[in-house]
């Protein structure tokens, strides 16, 4: 990563973290302390994308000018590989060990009738999970996240993978786009109206998650206008008009959540932190606490922490169920005992699947680049 994005590693790493430890308490019986919907916390995901392919765009824009149509596809190879291999061995271990899986969390479901004793057949109901041919398909295909019906269809947290892939299908015109008519003008131009029609077909049509492009794509522009406040060059004024641009976007989503300020909050920080370590103005005590090992450890696992989680949660279902001392926890106890077995058996396969599997993956859509005409390269942000 650029030095003055290394900020960035941290708000990743919080989101994995965020997600992790939400799904155990909700799935172990107990949300005890006011930790947000780990849907915020995927939401920070997007903002934190929409961030950093317009930090790709802009250092790439000598060699890979998204004004040609080779820098799409260069761009759409770059980002597959990026995500592509290391989901589908998340979902052939899905489908392989689907009777176990489903089970461990079913098993959880059992221990907390208050909560899931409804859950029969409903959207979080993992028996409802069928591996058939065109689920797998559509998931290989990234076409999933289209039909609401398949927008949660292999308990996994794929949903937003769907529209992750949605996002780098628009972002090269999306990117053209306020280059030509100005990031503020065109962020809202386009992010407002979309939520509105996303709202409006939400109201129509029931996603199982919020999968679809329109429903989320605010808080992928709001990550484009963020990146473009913190450039160098850039006027006060003008900083903020982009800055409450960004903020507009993000809590016209974030008003139908229960924690609506936590994700505006989250961006004035980011871009706060951003801004005095691009400028080589923040304390020593923030750049040790922003950019350490532990710190891009986690940011460098946390797409495979997001992907993996829910393997331990299952496992650790199965083995409470199993385990007469474990059957007498309360609920409190009970989260207690699968975070750590959670949180170490996610992180420590994480980095497997990093080393193994997302950079192997990384490399080889960079071959596949390379081997097409280029202009020059220039150093960029994974």
């Amino acid at each position: 990563m650029v030095k003055e994005f290394e900020f960035v590693n941290f708000f990743r790493a919080i989101a994995a973290l965020w997600v992790l430890v939400a799904h155990c308490m909700i799935w172990g019986g107990w949300y005890g302390v006011p930790l947000p919907s780990a849907k915020i916390a995927v939401n920070l995901f997007m903002l934190i994308s929409g961030f950093l392919m317009m930090a790709n765009a802009i250092a790439r824009k000598d060699s890979e000018p998204l004004s040609a149509g080779r820098s799409w596809v260069r761009f759409w190879i770059r980002r597959y590989f990026r995500l592509a291999p290391a989901y589908y061995l998340s979902l052939i271990l899905a489908i392989i060990f689907s009777s176990y899986y489903l089970l461990g969390y079913k098993e959880l479901q059992h221990l907390n009738p208050a909560l899931w004793g409804t859950a029969e057949g409903g959207i979080y109901d993992p028996m409802r999970t069928e591996y058939t041919l065109v689920n797998v398909l559509l998931h290989i295909t990234f076409l999933f996240g289209l039909h609401p019906e398949y927008s949660f269809s292999t308990s996994l947290p794929d949903w937003s993978l769907s529209l992750e892939m949605q996002f780098y299908a628009v972002f090269p015109l999306l990117f053209l786009v306020f280059s030509r008519l100005g990031v503020a003008k065109s962020s809202l131009l386009i992010g407002v109206p979309v939520f509105l029609a996303g709202t409006w077909i939400s109201a129509r049509v029931h996603y199982l998650e919020p999968s679809l492009i329109v429903l989320r794509l605010n808080y992928f522009l709001a990550g484009m206008v963020l990146f473009s406040a913190m450039q160098s060059g850039v006027s006060t004024l003008r900083q903020v008009c982009l800055v409450a641009c960004a903020m507009a976007l993000v809590y016209i989503g974030s008003r139908i959540e229960p924690d609506e300020l936590v994700l505006p909050g989250f961006l004035l920080v980011m871009f706060a932190i951003g801004v005095a370590e691009r400028s080589g103005q923040a304390p020593s005590w923030l750049i040790s606490l922003i950019n350490n090992r532990v710190v891009r450890f986690a940011s460098d696992t946390s797409y495979g922490v997001y992907l993996f989680h829910g393997f331990f949660i299952s496992a650790a279902g199965l083995a409470i169920t199993r385990t007469p001392f474990l059957l007498e926890l309360t609920p409190i106890q009970r989260v207690g005992a699968m975070l750590p077995f959670v949180l170490i058996g996610a992180y420590l396969t994480a980095y497997v699947i990093y080393r193994l599997v997302e950079q192997p993956g990384i490399r080889l859509g960079g071959r596949i680049n390379r081997s097409m005409p280029t202009v020059s390269q220039r150093p960029v942000i994974d």
